[in-house]
């Protein structure tokens, strides 16, 4: 199967839109309408819907997607670590992390306690848990910030770095101040993309009936900087991680739930068999980051 029809293929997923794709991939509608079709052809399943001039993901063709992501990451990872070989200097630590890594700011402060004339080059992939899972067991990964890390076994070492709770975030004009389960139950509700982490959506999920109330879902984006973007708009209530209060615009209101029994967790893996300094130098920077967050 031919790269460049899954790159093709990814660029069209994401901007659900032939002509945009076809622009940031430098050629012309035409031909990316027809290497759409082409991969369509080989797989034998149909993977966008076409509306208009929109084109959006059946659900094969978000499954596809899923396993195309990861791999079109690795050959990028690949690619790259080819190039470094010629700088025998230099030491690359390949990281995985979710977005609450960056959010909560423990990844960032971990990497800005490394020095920089240690000669360590790192490389950050931005994937779900489970593509971290699979990478850090094929060794493309060194280190995983991760949601669900793996069972615990002979493979893997871990360690909690993250726990915060979750905030309601609200309209101000539509706040509500010491909101009910009830007053939930009547609300439009902004949610990630069910694909894009399905155990989350299902801990989400899980957590609301568990309180009480069913959320229902209007509105699904990328991430929660999208959310947040959709809440200040006025277009219904989210739930965001509570480090994310600092980049939130004054025109929504926050407030915390303690019946709801919802967190962001965090964990760091690596593999036991990995004894590099440099992972044991990572791994102390995040214990630090965690210390200053404290």
């Amino acid at each position: 199967m031919d790269i460049k029809l899954l790159r093709s293929f990814a660029t069209v997923a994401l901007l659900e839109h032939v002509g945009q794709a076809a622009e940031k991939l430098h050629i012309s509608a035409s031909p990316l309408s027809r290497q759409i079709q082409q991969l369509e052809n080989e797989l034998g399943v149909t993977l966008f819907h076409r509306e208009k001039k929109r084109l959006r993901l059946t659900e094969a063709g978000r499954k596809f997607l899923d396993e195309v992501t990861p791999f079109l990451q690795h050959h990028a990872r690949l690619t790259d670590y080819g190039h470094s070989l010629t700088q025998a200097e230099s030491v690359r630590l390949d990281i995985g992390y979710v977005e609450a890594a960056i959010h909560s700011r423990i990844l960032p402060n971990a990497i800005a306690r490394i020095d920089p004339q240690s000669g360590i080059a790192i490389h950050l992939h931005a994937m779900r848990s489970k593509q971290q899972r699979e990478l850090l067991e094929e060794r493309a990964l060194d280190v995983a910030l991760l949601h669900t890390p793996p069972e615990k076994g002979v493979l893997f070492s871990q360690k909690k770095v993250l726990t915060e709770p979750v905030l309601l975030a609200m309209p101000k004009a539509q706040a509500i101040a010491a909101p009910t389960p009830a007053d939930l139950q009547k609300q439009r509700w902004i949610a990630d993309h069910a694909h894009l982490n399905p155990a989350a959506r299902a801990r989400l999920l899980a957590a609301c009936e568990q309180a009480g109330f069913q959320p229902g879902i209007t509105l699904e984006v990328n991430g929660p900087l999208a959310a947040l973007a959709c809440v200040e708009a006025g277009l219904g209530f989210t739930f965001i991680q509570q480090s994310l209060a600092i980049s939130v615009p004054d025109t929504v209101s926050l407030v915390m739930l303690p019946w709801l029994p919802l967190e962001i967790t965090l964990y760091a893996v690596w593999r036991k068999d990995d004894a590099r300094p440099l992972i044991h130098d990572f791994l102390k920077a995040i214990n630090l980051a965690e210390e200053s967050l404290l």
